[in-house]
């Protein structure tokens, strides 16, 4: 039973911080979308332990205030911390590191159920585009 609990996490040191991963991310990833998020990746080979980086972002042209921009941030974490065993188990069998950030392109604030189905399907098709 308490090894279930430590499955649906989000740590810190399972989230995209650093400056300099991020702008390696987004000069040299893959990119798609998918509804109304799009998703840039990147892998590289794993030399040890399998880790997968996750980052979340929301543009502020269309979300002038920040209370609506964390708002998307905590639904799209929460989304992703639900759906990540799933993923993260895939994602070792394909023996690579994951860096990945999720950025919310919509215009209007979307429900959590929507969001959830968002990111999904999103795990689904980076799985399918990592495979060889």
């Amino acid at each position: 039973m308490q090894q279930k609990k430590h499955l649906y996490t989000l740590k810190a040191r399972e989230r995209l911080k650093h400056r300099k991963k991020i702008d390696v991310l987004f000069t040299t990833g893959q990119k798609f979308s998918l509804g109304e998020i799009r998703v840039v990746f990147i892998t590289s080979p794993a030399e040890g332990q399998i880790r997968v980086l996750v980052g979340v972002g929301v543009s502020k042209r269309y979300f002038k205030k920040a209370v609506d921009r964390n708002l998307i941030k905590r639904r799209l974490r929460e989304a992703i911390r639900l759906a990540k065993p799933a993923f993260v188990s895939e994602v070792e069998q394909t023996g690579t590191h994951l860096d990945l950030f999720i950025l919310f392109t919509g215009k209007e604030i979307i429900r959590f159920d929507l969001c959830q189905e968002l990111v999904t399907a999103a795990f689904k098709k980076l799985v399918r585009k990592m495979k060889p």
